[in-house]
């Protein structure tokens, strides 16, 4: 019966290190928000649940005018997280979609989408 226990026991822990060790980085705020309205923004600024690699990770802003001009992404000093996107040129009136593909520092991948409008 004690034996059963430790092997449990064990396996548990096994299971929550795992898990916790295979997290991906989940999107948790954006700048300009997903569904605001704001003025043209001078970049797009994305929050994520951990560290990404900015050489492998990409954004894409699409709106009525087709897709906009980028500058490199970089991430915030001292905030590993924190992707920057400089927006090169001022985004006209409309709706724009937001494309962003990740890579986090323990290599796993995500993706998303949102849009926000300028007024």
């Amino acid at each position: 019966m004690r034996k059963n226990l430790i092997i449990i026991a064990a396996a548990l822990a096994f299971g929550l290190a795992a898990s916790a060790a295979f997290a991906h980085a989940r999107l948790e705020s954006a700048t300009p928000p997903a569904g605001g309205t704001v003025s043209s923004p001078s970049a797009i600024r994305l929050e994520f649940s951990e560290g990404v690699e900015p050489k492998f990770t990409g954004v894409t802003v699409t709106g009525p005018a087709g897709a906009a001009a980028l500058g490199a992404p970089s991430v915030e000093a001292g905030h590993q997280n924190v992707l920057i996107v400089p927006i090169a040129k001022s985004l006209s009136p409309g709706v724009y979609t937001v494309k962003w593909h990740a890579v986090s520092v323990d290599t796993h991948h995500t993706q998303g989408t949102f849009a926000f409008t300028v007024k």
